[in-house]
């Protein structure tokens, strides 16, 4: 039997139009009277519906109580539809899409309440969106009929790189290619799920860390094309001389000056970049920039400016080191989303 969820969810940039995909689920703007809002706000909420089988649960033994556990079970599978859905978005698309998945709770300001700001104090608050009619408003028996407008779209040749970054004064629109996207994603067997998601799990590790942890942000976009990498070669076997240290004995890669096998990783993520993305001379550029830039956060002392420590000293490195950053973000997308459009399934 199928359940049908509607959930208030969040992005960073304004939704203005709907998207719905096939039979699975739908966004749309905020048009639930009496739902807090705020124009200003960096978690602009917008709603989502999606379903699942209610037979999907498992059956678990954790909680003592035999109605907790089935209810548990319920919400797992209902929540981890909502975290799939919500990442995939983020992984294709420019924008990020979220929810709350740990509430927490921290100090904060009412910054919607009117008045002296130095009459105002600090609240002991959770990160939780609420009103007192939302779980009226959330119950539907099927999915809903928006008044809106389509979601535009742009041709992803030059969607990735037409300025991809957030903010409230853009709406979000998606590749012209989404559905195919998504369609190739859903096809996708069980083990090239489980590679997809990790990618898509890496790239959104990427966005959440971005402005705050910006070199373990730019480490995760690398790991999720490294991911896609390692799959796409994983038909290609080493054979040890020694089981501990891991020296090769022999390997399909060799060195080109002194023929010894080696591993090929450098190698193996440039044709993966070449195949996929773009063979380019400027583009293998960038691939090599963004590559040695990973190996000095990996091996080295290395952090983008202003991490550790606040640092006001921006130049011309800080501001090529950004626009690295925003490479990395990017290639790890189009790598994603051209492997999945490339797929046979």
């Amino acid at each position: 039997m199928k359940k049908f969820i509607k959930n208030i969810i969040f992005t960073r940039t304004p939704l203005t139009g709907k998207y719905r995909y096939g039979d699975l689920f739908q966004i749309y703007p905020l048009n639930i009277e009496g739902a807090p809002n705020f124009e200003k706000t960096d978690h602009q909420p917008i709603i989502i519906e999606y379903w699942f089988e209610m037979d999907e649960a498992k059956k678990i033994e954790v909680f003592g109580s035999e109605d907790i556990d089935r209810t548990v079970a319920t919400m797992t599978v209902q929540i981890n539809k909502l975290i799939e859905y919500t990442s995939l978005l983020s992984a294709i698309s420019n924008y990020r899409f979220f929810f709350y998945k740990k509430p927490s709770t921290f100090w904060s300001m009412p910054l919607t309440r009117k008045g002296d700001v130095n009459q105002l104090s600090s609240e002991w608050s959770a990160s939780l969106y609420y009103y007192p009619n939302i779980a009226n408003d959330l119950k539907i028996e099927g999915f809903s009929d928006p008044n809106f407008p389509n979601v535009l779209r742009l041709p992803q040749n030059r969607y990735y790189w037409d300025n991809p970054i957030e903010g409230h004064d853009k709406n979000i629109n998606f590749p012209d290619t989404i559905d195919d996207i998504l369609s190739k994603y859903f096809l996708l067997s069980a083990k090239e799920s489980v590679v997809a998601n990790s990618c898509i799990y890496q790239i959104c590790n990427g966005l959440d860390l971005f402005t705050e942890i910006k070199s373990l942000s730019f480490f995760s976009f690398v790991s999720a094309i490294e991911t896609l990498v390692n799959h796409e070669f994983k038909d290609e076997k080493v054979e040890y001389l020694c089981p501990d240290c891991k020296s090769l004995k022999d390997s399909p890669r060799r060195c080109k000056r002194c023929g010894s096998p080696i591993w090929g990783v450098t190698a193996k993520y440039r044709e993966f970049l070449f195949k996929y993305v773009s063979n380019k001379p400027e583009a293998k550029k960038i691939y090599n920039k963004i590559y040695n830039i990973r190996s000095q956060i990996t091996h080295t002392e290395f952090l983008f400016t202003g991490e550790s420590f606040l640092d006001w000293d921006h130049n011309d490195k800080t501001e090529e080191i950004y626009k690295t950053h925003l490479n990395a973000m990017q290639l790890s997308r189009r790598s994603l989303i051209n492997w999945l459009l490339k797929k046979d399934n």
